[in-house]
């Protein structure tokens, strides 16, 4: 048999109530948990979905720059003749009269730069 403060407590109606609210309470907490949980792979992946396209957008501009240079390159290539007459001494290592060339050596400056310090 039940002891007389036992049988109260479990008849009393607010203790019945409160016990409900901390049940639908933890009810509706884990459908949000189950909710997040579920959805939570789809918003990561459009997450890295969304930084991989900002990179191949990196990607396109740089290239796009690249043929815009190129295309440059060839212009002059098929119609200046001074221009193709300048490669031509740079990579030949020529000069006309009276030209005084100034090679400057990124790669050697950088490294006496460095010895210095």
């Amino acid at each position: 048999m039940r002891s007389f403060g036992e049988a109260r407590r479990t008849s009393d109606p607010s203790f019945w109530n409160a016990l409900n609210r901390v049940l639908l309470t933890l009810v509706i907490a884990g459908g949000i948990a189950g909710i997040v949980l579920w959805f939570y792979p789809e918003v990561a992946r459009r997450d890295q979905m969304a930084r991989n396209l900002l990179e191949d957008q990196e990607e396109l501009v740089a290239q796009q720059s690249l043929r815009k240079q190129r295309e440059r390159e060839v212009y002059l290539l098929e119609n200046d003749k001074e221009y193709i007459e300048t490669i031509a001494r740079d990579k030949l290592d020529m000069m006309k009269e009276g030209e005084t060339i100034f090679r400057l050596d990124p790669t050697k400056a950088t490294k006496s730069a460095q010895k210095t310090r």
